[in-house]
């Protein structure tokens, strides 16, 4: 699993994740909300901006009807009124401005219709001009400020389409009351303007009558929708003197069936008290005005306060929501990361550890296990559980590890000393033959005590073998330099098959002394491989060279060869990586190559032969290499007492008793016999450290031997002599026998 992956199916990302849409979600429900408020809001700002546009706007009607009910009247001959037009117009252009004040930056529908309506006062200056030139008519300056203050008392501001009932009640009473006293002006111009001429003029009586019973209706409406302290004023004003003695003019102007006198209405009387009455209703409407800006101002104001209540909680949830998240990571990310990084240290380095402690042993101390998981005090009940749980499966580990360290130690000191046990007993063994070839003369009985000399040597080889599959240090120690065509010689004396060994070019070089006993071991176990894993008619090659990076000693077989996963397979055996626990029990000569290849620094592939076969390649480092060797003593070693039994230590392996093919011919007698050389340098080199000192230096040979060393020599010399009378025997009879095969 790469880094990308893991990252995104971590617990953490997972809570980020679900934490990041429970948050849109809760965005997206807190956005429709804040829309609703925000609309809400809006809509009554709107609606307190449309009440006070609205009172502004009746400021303007009222003007319009004054001005209207004087006009109509100069116009239709009263000539009293020339005195107040001017002051009335003065109000009406300034009731204008202040409504274009108010309409300013704004540019909503309701204030594009109130500019739209406006666009009827352009025709305003003329009916001015005609009422001063005296070409005014009545009807006309009627008809156009009737018009106009229609079109602009009837303006849908959106006040009625508010939700909220009180303040669409009192706008609707404002409204009924703005058509009464609409329908009062009305009358008052109506019969201004008919007064002087004695009678309604044309239809005027008609319209009048329906202005009238309009007024009643209003008047009759405006309880349904204002409220009781609404009515009450209305009521307050509507009996004033002035507006009963309204009533009683209006009541002759109906009752006069057309004729309209002054005697009966005259005509600054009807004026003064129709006046009165309409201001009276006025000062209602301002009141129902106030009332149903106050009403939209708080709802404004309530609007206002809901969204900032809204907006408060909506942050308050979203951080409610972060603390949940952080809490969250904090209890459950944040100790599992933890918890993990923790476990992989106790998996890395605490447990390996532990379990090194237990396998190395030599404190002497009962090794502790690895300390608990230590869990955040703010961590879940889950995490602590999984860390119990995790706590409790590295303490198993822990003792099945132990169990396991102390089952290895114990097989290992088993093997250690069935190791050294088997050594002894071999190391006896050879000691007794060679001592039986020196006492004994016959050819027969020295040829057999040859081969189980030979036999000896190998058990040997295997039993050093398991001491180093044990990790233990060699028991032969060496310190004098030796030529690596001698290590050869030492390592075929401990294969079985040597015969069948060819050696090519061996470059001259000599090997530091502490590692000739492990390189001659390693070659001896990769010739034996080479041997076992090629045809019996075929020979094994050895050829050595120097390189710039140290002595190169290549073995080929003639076999069948391996293919490359098996070879990939070998050399990580040969490295001394891997373990042999794990692996076959025919791979242990692998193990074993490995094992010293890593102790003593050597490089150990094999590859595929250039014909066909395997070779293993052996490069010994420059630095296990020396210029010249140091002559070894012809004396053999004192006996020493083994570590495990106490039995005495006899001489390290001798040389192969015949001369591998290829090599240099072996020293034969007179009698054209193989010579047995005396274990060649090897036996020399270990008798040389085994009886010297290593921390003084080597004293010279003395020329005086004691009987027991001549007798020794003679005894060796003997022995060589049958051995090699012995060999050729066998040589010849072998031919022999191959010849006759031959012939057949």
């Amino acid at each position: 699993m790469d880094v990308t992956t893991k990252a995104t199916t971590s617990i953490r990302a997972r809570l980020l994740r679900i934490l990041v849409l429970a948050l849109a979600v809760l965005l997206a429900l807190l956005g429709i909300a804040a829309t609703e408020q925000i609309s809400a809001y809006r809509n009554a700002s709107a609606t307190a901006d449309n009440a006070r546009l609205e009172i502004t706007l009746q400021g303007l009607v009222h003007e319009l009807q004054k001005e209207r009910g004087l006009t109509t009247g100069y116009v239709g001959g009263v000539q009293q009124f020339s005195v107040k037009l001017p002051a009335q117009r003065k109000a009406t252009d300034a009731a204008r401005e202040q409504l274009d004040v108010a309409l300013k930056g704004r540019e909503d529908s309701a204030a594009g219709s109130v500019r739209e309506s406006l666009g009827r006062l352009d025709g305003l200056a003329g009916i001015r001009k005609d009422a001063d030139d005296g070409t005014g008519v009545v009807k006309d300056t009627f008809d156009y400020f009737t018009t106009t203050i229609t079109v602009l008392d009837r303006l849908d501001l959106g006040l009625g389409d508010v939700h909220d009932g009180t303040l669409r009640d009192a706008y609707q009473a404002l409204q009924v009351l703005g058509n009464a006293k609409e329908f009062t002006g009305e009358e008052r111009a109506i019969v201004l303007g008919s007064v002087r001429a004695g009678r309604f003029r044309g239809d005027d009586y008609g319209r009048f009558m329906e202005i009238r019973a309009g007024r009643l209706a209003a008047l009759d409406a405006f309880p349904r929708s204002a409220t009781a302290v609404q009515v009450r004023r209305l009521d307050t004003a509507l009996t004033t003197p002035d507006a009963e003695r309204a009533l009683s003019y209006e009541s002759k102007a109906v009752h006069g069936s057309g004729k309209l006198k002054s005697s009966a209405v005259p005509p600054m009387a009807w004026w003064d008290s129709m006046t009165s009455t309409i201001n009276g209703m006025r000062d209602v409407q301002i009141s129902l005005g106030t009332d149903v800006e106050n009403r939209a101002a708080q709802l404004e104001s309530s609007a206002q306060r809901d969204l900032l209540l809204f907006l408060l909680l909506a942050l308050g949830t979203v951080a409610a929501l972060g603390a949940l998240a952080l809490d969250c990571v904090r209890s459950v990310s944040s100790p599992l990361v933890e918890l993990a990084r923790q476990a992989r240290e106790v998996a890395g380095s605490r447990l390996p550890q532990a379990v090194a402690a237990v396998q190395d042993g030599s404190s002497g101390a009962a090794p502790r296990p690895p300390a608990p998981l230590a869990v955040n005090g703010r961590a879940g009940a889950e995490v602590r559980e999984v860390a119990e749980a995790f706590d409790r499966v590295q303490r198993s580990a822990f003792d099945l590890a132990t169990e396991q360290a102390v089952l290895r130690r114990n097989a290992t000191d088993s093997l250690v000393s069935l190791g050294r046990r088997n050594q002894n007993l071999v190391r006896r063994q050879i000691s007794f033959i060679n001592k039986l070839e020196h006492e004994d003369a016959d050819p027969a009985t020295l040829a057999n005590l040859f081969e189980l000399d030979h036999l000896a040597t190998r058990m040997r080889r295997n039993a050093e073998s398991l001491l180093v599959l044990a990790g233990e240090s060699s028991p032969r120690p060496w310190s004098t330099p030796l030529a690596v065509n001698d290590v050869l010689r030492a390592a075929l004396s401990e294969v079985e098959e040597y015969r069948r060994v060819t050696l090519r070019r061996i470059e001259p070089a000599f090997v530091t002394g502490s590692v000739v006993v492990e390189i001659a071991h390693l070659l001896a176990e990769l010739v034996e491989n080479a041997l076992s894993f090629s045809p019996p008619d075929s020979d094994v090659e050895i050829e050595g060279r120097r390189t710039s990076a140290g002595y190169l000693v290549a073995i080929v077989d003639h076999g069948f060869g391996m293919d490359n996963q098996a070879i990939a397979e070998a050399n990580v055996r040969l490295s001394g990586t891997a373990s042999f626990m794990a692996e076959p029990t025919r791979f242990l000569g692998h193990f074993v190559v490995g094992a010293l290849a890593r102790k003593c620094g050597i490089e150990v592939r094999l590859g595929e032969a250039p014909a066909a076969g395997v070779v293993a390649r052996v490069l010994i480092p420059a630095a296990l290499l020396t210029e010249k060797a140091v002559e070894a003593k012809p004396s053999l070693p004192a006996p020493r007492k083994a570590e495990t039994d106490m039995e005495p230590q006899p001489e390290p392996a001798a040389v192969a008793p015949v001369a591998a093919k290829g090599g240099s011919s072996a020293a034969r007698t007179r009698n054209g016999l193989v010579k047995r050389p005396q274990r060649s340098g090897i036996a020399a080199a270990v008798s040389e450290t085994d009886r010297t000192d290593r921390t003084t230096p080597a004293a010279p040979p003395n020329p005086e031997r004691t009987p027991e060393q001549v007798s020794g020599m003679l005894s060796t010399l003997r022995s060589a002599h049958m051995r090699g009378g012995i060999s050729v025997e066998k040589e010849k009879q072998q031919n022999a026998e191959t010849n006759e095969g031959a012939a057949k």
